[in-house]
């Protein structure tokens, strides 16, 4: 059995409610209204016959009736009767009367059928004529006392169906409004399942609309732009690593194979192990990179920051680099501050200035020079890692952060050079794709990891600067 669905069951709760509301509410009105009525209709029945009594009285043994006297007053029939039963005088009502025997000073409500009616008996006694009694009748119906309370009674309860119906058509119209949102949010997610692909988007509000439901689409259209931005940094994350292991998996089978094929030859064996060691190496460092990088995306390994020297640690890396530059043919220098003491974690700080070394020297030109610089700003940490390399077009800037991007134009040649005589001085022809593409983007989430920025200069044929802000420590904190 299918259940109702969400806008059914509103309208549905929505009616029932105005209408046991209304209910009630009619219910206490009505008898409120019937006892306020009925009430000053028995005051007005008490007073009709006591005033009565002032024009009966007995003269000389003789019963007296003034003739002035009124036998129908605010709805009230005026009689006299003997004990027996015997009418004297007085005006019956037009409506049928149920037997009522007499009981004197309490007000006595009969019905029968349709009829229902208040009585009000007064005993006048004398020796001389008996028992005379003085008897006011009322009608006790609704309808009778006050008509038009009557009518709006019998509007009302025309009305109420009425009500109740438009309360339906309306609750059913702002419920429909209200949850159709969610059909659009159905169908897309619908149609997300069966294509796979989260390229659609819900399309209704914003993140700032009142409207909770279309404020909910709105962000579950946000999450939907991150997942497919993710689904696509994934794939070409997965596109790049396969091309990047597939060059090295192809060489090391090559160099293997050809080994094999010529084991007499000792000094080509060796050839090919000392490439098939290199391209494992390689094969190693990138595997090692993806793995950081996929850890820090994922957030497996928080980093464990202390209390670190930022000068201390570039002035170990620049010793770490010192025999590379020599062999490049540059210069490497450091103007480092004393004391420059941030929160980090000295291991991926150290890595990160290691990938900012190696990339201005792989980029570089013999005769010229890195300059590291570290020093306090206010209060933040800057390091800036300057170079008078090959440079970078402007609008490689921006790209330099993708994984697995490398530089392709350098100032001199573009490309693929056919001659080394179209690089610059000193430079292979593998240097400038010698890159796995990984080592900056890693530099950016290290920056991100320590709460810094980084940002990049560079023009082709004049160089390139890194500039790294941190937060700093006082000194006594350090």
């Amino acid at each position: 059995m299918s259940r109702l669905s969400i806008r059914a069951r509103v309208a549905l709760w929505y009616t029932c409610s105005l209408m046991a509301i209304l209910a009630v509410a009619g219910f206490l009105l009505i008898l409120a209204g019937d006892r306020l009525i009925l009430g000053e209709q028995k005051n007005t029945l008490v007073y009709a016959v006591d005033d009565t009594l002032n024009d009966v009285r007995v003269v000389e043994g003789r019963l007296v009736i003034d003739r002035d006297m009124v036998y129908y007053r605010d709805g009230v029939s005026i009689l006299l009767y003997r004990d027996d039963g015997t009418r004297l005088s007085g005006l019956l009502p037009e409506y049928p009367l149920p037997e009522m025997p007499f009981e004197a000073d309490r007000v006595r409500k009969f019905s029968e059928g349709e009829s229902a009616v208040f009585v009000y008996d007064r005993l006048i006694e004398n020796s001389h004529t008996g028992k005379i009694w003085v008897r006011g009748i009322a009608s006790a119906r609704i309808r009778d006392i006050d008509p038009l309370a009557a009518r709006i009674l019998n509007l009302f309860l025309i009305i109420l169906p009425l009500l109740v119906l438009i309360a339906f058509a309306g609750g059913w119209w702002l419920t429909r409004q209200a949850f159709a949102p969610l059909g659009k949010i159905i169908d897309t997610a619908r149609g997300i399942r069966e294509s796979g692909k989260p390229d659609r988007r819900i399309g209704l509000g914003d993140p700032g609309d009142s409207d909770e439901i279309r404020r909910t689409a709105a962000e579950f259209d946000l999450m939907l732009d991150r997942i497919e931005d993710s689904f696509a940094m994934e794939k070409q994350f997965t596109n790049d690593a396969s091309h990047e292991l597939r060059t090295p998996i192809a060489v090391i089978l090559a160099q293997s194979e050809y080994a094999l094929d010529n084991p007499e030859d000792r000094e080509e064996t060796e050839e090919s192990l000392k490439v098939i060691r290199k391209q494992a190496v390689q094969m190693s460092e990138l595997v090692s990179r993806l793995l950081m990088i996929a850890r820090a995306d994922r957030g497996i390994e928080p980093l464990k920051k202390e209390s670190v020297d930022l000068s201390l640690l570039a002035e170990e890396s620049m010793d770490r680099f010192r025999e590379e530059a020599s062999r490049r043919g540059i210069r490497l220098g450091i103007r480092a501050e004393e004391c420059c003491y941030m929160k980090g974690n000295p291991h991926f700080l150290g890595r990160m200035i290691d990938n900012l070394i190696d990339n201005s020297l792989k980029y570089g030109i013999p005769g010229g020079e890195t300059l590291i610089r570290v020093f306090r700003e206010e209060q933040k940490l800057v390091l800036t890692v300057e170079d008078n390399g090959i440079g970078m077009e402007e609008d490689e800037l921006p790209r330099i952060w993708e994984r697995f991007y490398r530089v392709r134009h350098v100032a001199g040649y573009s490309g693929a050079p056919s001659d080394k005589k179209d690089l610059p001085a000193g430079m292979t022809k593998e240097e400038p794709d010698s890159g796995m593409g990984l080592g900056l983007p890693l530099v950016k989430r290290i920056v991100e990891e320590h709460d810094g920025q980084i940002t990049v200069t560079s023009k082709p044929g004049e160089g390139t600067t890194f500039r790294i802000v941190f937060p700093a420590l006082a000194e006594h904190e350090g």
